[in-house]
């Protein structure tokens, strides 16, 4: 092992993945991205699926250029979003690509829930009824794809697979498993009401991982193809990116707020237990786990996939790759003032972000005339601004808590125009920290299965002394622009 430890993390999201290798020495880490590629939904027929096969292919390759040019692996880590899931086989063999939750199965399947049936699955669960939660796209296999699930036996999420092709262990990491809403956040275990309502079989779920524990060694044939002669260990980490990234944010309040602000935005506040009861059902907050039990308590907010399928078509329209840097600029200069309901069934996936939104903002009668893409960046940043401060503001009202400051992290906090924004809006200083924070989680949790002394404070000291953040505080105001918020997404 030596006096350097090495440790690969694979960070997977809706948009890209990338492969980190971390390097822990003189007590600091110290991550370095070794490649990242696309990542994408792929349409079949009707229905979207992931592309897990490219994506495990190109994490191989890259363990394989991490072994030559650095010498040694001392072990790997793996997060990714959440909600998603692959079916196996009694046999062990993966039945079918995961599909995306995006499919509008779950939609449906949550649809048939009466508004008792929903505040009974939250009491019991801590979890927020959510349509792309995993239990509604379990429960519409059934009907959509009866033949995959009648013959399943086992259900990994994302992460979970991975894990399983590097290692041959079935094991199901509790962060992601929190974001099936078949967990129940108090005792962190798999709720067999919910199960038995929804029909999905308790043995479907086996082994809960530990966070800092070995889940298991790569198997001998992974190991010859990328070229390496010794055990490489498999450490349990926290696998939703989400708790990942939340555990590397070097707070020393307890608890604490944070923005989570990456494809989605999880906005919310760090616990050492679930809140359960009506108020925090009503202002749509839910119960997730997070590292080693902790509760993030948070809203799962849209995030910059709006923007970043806004960019997408103006790339297409202007024919070529147009920097973020213009994009901040011509958000930054536009002079109207418009805002949207963020959370609206017509911003989930639509064919035009920019139409529906365009549609959107003259149906409120805020625009008028030819699109004008200045007007469309402007409001989304202003908007997403305005929902941090609006979920923050909720969560200090419900739980008595006041936060000082609040902590972003993920690819929007290095967004200038939208800390700005967002310290306007909330009235308090916002704490912009690493910007790949899932991986740097990933990493410090790994080096916890080589240090099990390190608490989750230690850790969160070490990422500190590793990474660089900077505090953005703006004069409030605004008022009237978080007022017309509220009432349209109300």
């Amino acid at each position: 092992m030596g006096n350097v430890l090495r440790m690969v993390a694979l960070d997977c999201g809706n948009s890209s993945f990338r492969t980190v290798m971390g390097e822990y020495r003189d007590g600091r880490i110290v991550n370095k991205v070794i490649s990242q590629t696309p990542n994408g939904m792929v349409k079949i027929g009707d229905y979207y699926y992931w592309d897990f096969l490219k994506i495990f292919s190109t994490f191989k390759q890259d363990l394989k250029t991490i072994a030559a040019e650095y010498g040694h692996i001392d072990s790997v880590g793996i997060a990714t979003w959440g909600v998603d899931f692959a079916l196996f086989d009694k046999d062990g063999h993966m039945i079918s690509n995961p599909l995306s939750y995006r499919n509008t199965i779950g939609e449906k399947m949550i649809g048939n829930l009466s508004e008792e049936e929903k505040k009974e699955i939250f009491n019991e669960t801590g979890i927020l009824c959510d349509k792309i939660n995993s239990v509604y796209m379990m429960a519409g296999m059934k009907e959509h794809f009866p033949v995959i699930f009648e013959n399943a036996s086992r259900l990994l999420m994302v992460p979970d697979v991975f894990n399983y092709f590097l290692t041959g262990e079935m094991v199901n990491e509790p962060s992601e498993l929190s974001t099936t809403q078949l967990m129940d956040a108090c005792t962190q275990k798999i709720n067999p009401k919910i199960c038995e309502k929804f029909g999905i079989p308790e043995s479907f779920f086996g082994k809960i991982g530990e966070h800092g524990k070995l889940i298991g060694y790569v198997k001998k044939d992974i190991l010859e193809e990328i070229g390496v002669d010794y055990d490489i260990p498999v450490v349990c980490v926290p696998s939703h990116d989400t708790g990942a990234a939340v555990a590397a944010i070097p707070a020393a309040e307890e608890p604490f707020a944070f923005i989570s602000c990456g494809t989605w935005s999880l906005i919310g506040a760090e616990l050492k237990e679930p809140i359960i009861n009506e108020a925090i059902m009503e202002a749509n907050l839910t119960n997730e786990v997070g590292a080693l039990g902790r509760i993030t308590l948070l809203r799962n907010n849209a995030g910059m996939f709006i923007v970043n399928e806004l960019k997408k078509e103006y790339d297409f329209k202007q024919g070529r790759k147009v920097s973020w840097d213009e994009i901040t600029e011509m958000a930054e200069n536009c002079t109207e003032t418009v805002v949207f309901d963020i959370n609206d069934a017509a911003f989930f996936n639509p064919i035009s972000m920019s139409e529906a939104l365009w549609k959107y903002l003259t149906k409120t009668g805020q625009v008028s005339g030819k699109l004008r893409w200045e007007v469309l960046f402007r409001a989304f940043y202003e908007t997403l601004a305005c929902a941090y401060a609006e979920v923050i503001h909720n969560i200090e009202k419900i739980t008595g808590q006041t936060f000082e400051k609040v902590y972003i992290v993920g690819g929007g906090s290095a967004s200038r125009i939208l800390l700005n924004l967002s310290s306007r809006h909330l009235g308090k200083p916002m704490v912009a920290c690493e910007g790949e924070s899932t991986s740097m989680g990933n990493v410090a949790f790994q080096l916890k299965y080589f240090k099990p002394e390190l608490s989750l404070s230690d850790l969160r000291e070490i990422i500190g002394a590793s990474g660089k953040k900077r505090e953005i505080c703006v004069e409030p105001g605004g008022e009237d622009i978080l007022a017309m918020f509220r009432k349209l997404s109300h």
